[in-house]
């Protein structure tokens, strides 16, 4: 049986995002932590490339939310970019 680990993400004042990323599962046809987490691996896998300065390894634990905010915002939009060229491709 496999390990059962969680992570526990708050989207304080982000209810927009959090209805934005439930739709872009939806129509991808994967639940919402199925999509978190391919979302999260893809984002370890292909890193945005930083300047020097942001670079750092965050020391504290709300840095490190704000990393992981504006990864999942970075990858948010282009996967929102994404599905509205389908969209669009769909309706002509």
């Amino acid at each position: 049986m496999k390990e059962r680990c969680q992570l526990n993400l708050r989207l304080d004042g982000r209810r927009d995002l959090l209805e934005t990323i439930k739709e872009v599962a939806a129509a991808e046809d994967l639940s919402l932590n199925a999509w978190v987490i391919r979302t999260l691996e893809q984002a370890i896998a292909n890193p945005t490339p930083k300047s020097e300065a942001t670079r750092r390894t965050p020391a504290v634990a709300d840095d490190i939310e704000l990393v992981l905010d504006s990864m999942l915002d970075k990858k948010l939009a282009a996967k929102l970019a994404s599905l509205e060229e389908r969209l669009g491709k769909l309706r002509a």
